[in-house]
C-alpha cells in the first residue's frame, strides 16, 4: 500500500492515528474544533517542527532496533508500514512485525522517546499517556490482525522502557464508531464545539485574518462578562504565582527539588531562561498541604 505524505491533500481528509486524539478531546496539541477546521480546509493546516520533534526522529531508529532486539519470537519486521481500515481511515505504522513464516499473526509497535516519566507508569503496562494510547489503539483498528500494539520509549536518562496494549475489540469497535461519526461531520457545515483548549483559540484566531476596519460586532453579554471577570481574576492569579514562585526559589537556593511538610512539590532544573521552577506535586498532595497549612 502506498503511504500517503503527512500534509497532503488526500492525506488531510482522512482520519490518521495522530488525528484520533484530537477526535477523542485529549490531544495536547489539537482539539476537535481545530482538527475539524484544517481537515475541512477552512483553516491551512500549519507545519510543526519543533526541538522534541527533531529529536524523535533522529532518534527513532535506534529505538525501533532495541525493541527488535528484546523480541526474539520476531520472524520479520517492517518499519512506517501503511495501513488501512477503510477509504477514509488510515495509520502508519512505526514497527510492523510478523511472528511466524505465513505473516498471519503480527504484532505493531509505536516509538515514541521523552524528557519526562511523569506520564508514564510501570514498564510492562499499559500506563501510557491517554493520546499516545488512543494512537496504539487505533493502529490496531488499522492492522486487524495484530494480537498487541507495543510502545517502545527512549526516556531522559536514555534508558528504555516497553509498555504493552492489549487488543479489546469492543474498546476498538467503539472508537471506530467515534472517528467515523467526526469524519461524517465533516461534510456537513457544524464544527464541534469550542472549547478551553489552547490549540481551539490558536485556530480562531487564524480562522478570520482580516480586520474590517470601522466594523462592530456584537457579542451576548454574557459571554463578555465571563471572559473579562476570568481575565482579571487570571492577571491576579498569575501576579500570586510569581510572588510566591519568587518566595520558594529564594528559599530552595540551590537545592534540585523542593519539599513541604515532608511532601516533594517541585524541582528546580536549567532552561534556557536560567534556572527553572517546576512543580511535581500531585491533586492528593495539594489536598495534604491544605489540610495542614
Amino acid at each position: 500500500m502506498t503511504a500517503l505524505a503527512p500534509g497532503s491533500p488526500e492525506w488531510a481528509r482522512l482520519v490518521s492515528a495522530s488525528k484520533v486524539a484530537a477526535i477523542l478531546g485529549i490531544s495536547p496539541w489539537e482539539s476537535p474544533y481545530s482538527l475539524w477546521m484544517t481537515m475541512t480546509g477552512r483553516v491551512p493546516r500549519e507545519e510543526k517542527d519543533t526541538p522534541a520533534i527533531r529529536r524523535g526522529n533522529y532518534l527513532e531508529r535506534g529505538v525501533i532496533e532495541w525493541w527488535v532486539d528484546q523480541h526474539p519470537e520476531i520472524h520479520d519486521w517492517g518499519a512506517q508500514v501503511p495501513a488501512r481500515l477503510d477509504d477514509w481511515a488510515i495509520a502508519t505504522v512505526d514497527i510492523l512485525a510478523t511472528l511466524d513464516e505465513a505473516e498471519d499473526r503480527f504484532l505493531i509497535c509505536e516509538v515514541k522517546t521523552t524528557s519526562s516519566w511523569d506520564e508514564w507508569g510501570e514498564p510492562g503496562t499499559d500506563a501510557i499517556p491517554a493520546h499516545y494510547y488512543a494512537q496504539v489503539l487505533w493502529q490496531l483498528a488499522c492492522e486487524p490482525k495484530a494480537e498487541r500494539g507495543y510502545v517502545a520509549v527512549l526516556g531522559p536518562f536514555l534508558d528504555f522502557r516497553e509498555y504493552v496494549i492489549e487488543r479489546d475489540q469492543a474498546v476498538i469497535d467503539d472508537l471506530i464508531r467515534r472517528c467515523r461519526a467526526f469524519y461524517d461531520s465533516l461534510s456537513q457545515d457544524e464544527p464541534p464545539a469550542l472549547d478551553d483548549h489552547t490549540a481551539t483559540v490558536a485556530t480562531l484566531r487564524r480562522e478570520h485574518p482580516d480586520i474590517a476596519k470601522g466594523q462592530q460586532a456584537t457579542v451576548p453579554r454574557a459571554d463578555a462578562y465571563a471572559w473579562l471577570t476570568a481575565k482579571r481574576d487570571l492577571d491576579a492569579a498569575q501576579a500570586a504565582e510569581r510572588a510566591a514562585r519568587a518566595r520558594i526559589l529564594n528559599a530552595a537556593r540551590d537545592a534540585q527539588y523542593v519539599t513541604a511538610d515532608g511532601t516533594r512539590i517541585a524541582r528546580r532544573q536549567p532552561s534556557r531562561y536560567g534556572i527553572s521552577l517546576v512543580a511535581t506535586a500531585k491533586a492528593d498532595d495539594l489536598t495534604a498541604l491544605q489540610e495542614s497549612a
